[in-house]
């Protein structure tokens, strides 16, 4: 009997004791528990949060694809070059544009000169072989060389398949070329390819120069004019070759 009291005095000790622990809140706390179960730690919030320089990073990131693609464009160009000039009998100076003159866009500048054997007068190509201008001032390592479509541009040429079709190309407003002096019975049409003709010593007969855009003429003049739209964009410009010697 004793012994029963005992174990009823202890179980009555024990739940207040249990009673005092959860009323003061040092018992578990299953909240916190269930809580910090399913809360991430700092290890893996510091995983899902982004880099604080992410931004600059990706910037970085811009800046060298687009080197990459440079690089990539202008090996392309060279290689171009090679072959063009393996197919024909002339030399080429490779050179690159420096600037543009400030007063006339149509005017730039590359880094070759007498060094590389380059006088006035001579073609100036890009990779694919078109005529994009000539030179016109030369220096010890840099030139000067006038776009086509400069209005003080001028260069005989050919129109059409049998390239029986001459006239004199120039400039128009830095946009597009005119063709002018076609004699009125010679037959020409959109999109025939216009490429220079066999006059100018220094300049190649053959090489293209654009395509018929638009033509005008009319019964009562001798002859009729068109105009000629470029087959690259001229303010696109990088890797050229002058053709030195033919």
């Amino acid at each position: 009997m004793l012994r029963e009291n005992l174990k009823l005095f202890l179980l009555f000790i024990s739940i207040i004791i249990l009673f005092v622990l959860f009323k003061n809140g040092q018992i578990f706390d299953l909240g916190i528990i269930f809580r910090h179960s399913f809360t991430p730690n700092k290890f893996d919030t510091k995983l899902l949060q982004p880099p604080d320089d992410i931004e600059e990073a990706y910037k970085n990131l811009l800046v060298e694809n687009n080197k990459l693609k440079e690089l990539e464009q202008e090996n392309n160009d060279l290689h171009q070059l090679l072959d063009l000039k393996n197919k024909n009998e002339y030399s080429l100076a490779v050179v690159n544009v420096l600037s543009r003159d400030p007063a006339n866009r149509n005017i730039l500048i590359i880094d070759g000169g007498r060094d590389k054997n380059i006088v006035s007068g001579q073609a100036v190509v890009v990779s694919s072989g078109i005529i994009i201008a000539k030179v016109i001032e030369v220096g010890i390592d840099s030139s000067k060389i006038r776009l086509l479509t400069d209005n003080f541009s001028k260069l005989a040429v050919k129109v059409g398949d049998d390239r029986n079709v001459s006239g004199i190309l120039s400039g128009s407003l830095g946009l597009v070329m005119d063709l002018s002096f076609i004699p009125q019975e010679q037959e020409i049409k959109k999109d025939d390819i216009v490429v220079s003709a066999d006059i100018d010593p220094k300049i190649p007969p053959g090489l293209v120069v654009g395509k018929i855009e638009n033509i005008d003429f009319s019964q009562e003049e001798l002859f009729k004019k068109a105009s000629v739209l470029p087959l690259i964009n001229y303010e696109a410009l990088d890797t050229l070759a002058v053709i030195t010697i033919l």
